[in-house]
């Protein structure tokens, strides 16, 4: 379970490890596979999602929910312990009604390392050998290589093509859109050259190929969540809405109770 632990780390769930140290020093007491830790950390990384996407429940009350877990399990063996963790994390977070609405949200704006998380964890579902990059990977200066990028660009001072291109010329209408879509997460992916392409043009910042024009580094760099900007002549509201319907459907399956 080293990946899916890896995974809870980089949803910045440390305030459940006191659950697991204990679970993990009394495996053999408890009479729990790796299968059942490993059952209980998908729930963990399931319950951090949603609790950093919908700040449900607050954070100061995250200790005291795990030391009355384990005073809950304590006497429980095995899968017993895997349906009462899973309860009573379903219980206390956010329902799905909120979950959702908050996904539909600005949440680049309120939790860029949520979403930075929910669109690894959405490529990474899609990725094989063949397509392969490791979008949690740092560079020297220890930033990641992988950012997040903003297809509309986030800037105040939005680029004329942009202003043409989203609001026909109006440029009170684009900075309206800008103001209303451009956290949300339709309108945002993943490159590995964010810096090379922030103010560009659509078309540019689709077909934007290295220096020596070997190498995609625009939307056609081979990543699943592009899939569907690719093939785009042109970024607008709806296909924003639309992005967003259908990323907010699939992260609804994924962490769903």
């Amino acid at each position: 379970y080293s990946d899916t632990l890896q995974d809870l780390s980089r949803i910045s769930g440390a305030p459940s490890y006191i659950l697991l140290l204990y679970l993990m020093s009394k495996q053999n007491e408890l009479e729990m596979s790796d299968e059942n830790l490993n059952d209980i950390i998908k729930c963990l990384i399931t319950f951090f999602v949603r609790r950093n996407v919908t700040d449900i429940p607050n954070t100061r009350k995250l200790t005291q929910l795990f030391m009355d877990i384990i005073g809950e399990v304590k006497l429980l063996k095995g899968t017993s312990i895997v349906k009462v963790i899973h309860d009573r994390l379903e219980e206390i977070s956010a329902p799905d009604v909120i979950f959702e609405e908050k996904l539909r949200g600005p949440i680049y704006d309120e939790n860029p390392d949520a979403a930075r998380f929910v669109l690894c964890s959405i490529e990474a579902c899609h990725q094989t050998k063949e397509i392969y990059a490791d979008l949690w990977s740092r560079d020297n200066s220890k930033k990641y290589v992988w950012t997040i990028e903003h297809i509309f660009p986030e800037g105040e001072n939005i680029p004329t093509p942009w202003v043409n291109m989203i609001a026909d010329g109006n440029v009170a209408l684009a900075k309206q859109y800008r103001e209303n879509y451009v956290h949300t997460i339709g309108n945002l992916t993943i490159t590995g050259y964010n810096q090379n392409l922030s103010n560009m043009s659509f078309k540019q910042k689709r077909d934007r190929t290295s220096k020596d024009r070997t190498k995609n580094i625009g939307y056609k760099n081979g990543l699943y969540l592009n899939n569907d900007v690719v093939n785009q002549e042109e970024w607008t509201v709806d296909k924003i809405q639309d992005r967003t319907n259908t990323l907010v459907k699939t992260l609804m399956f994924m962490y769903a109770w």
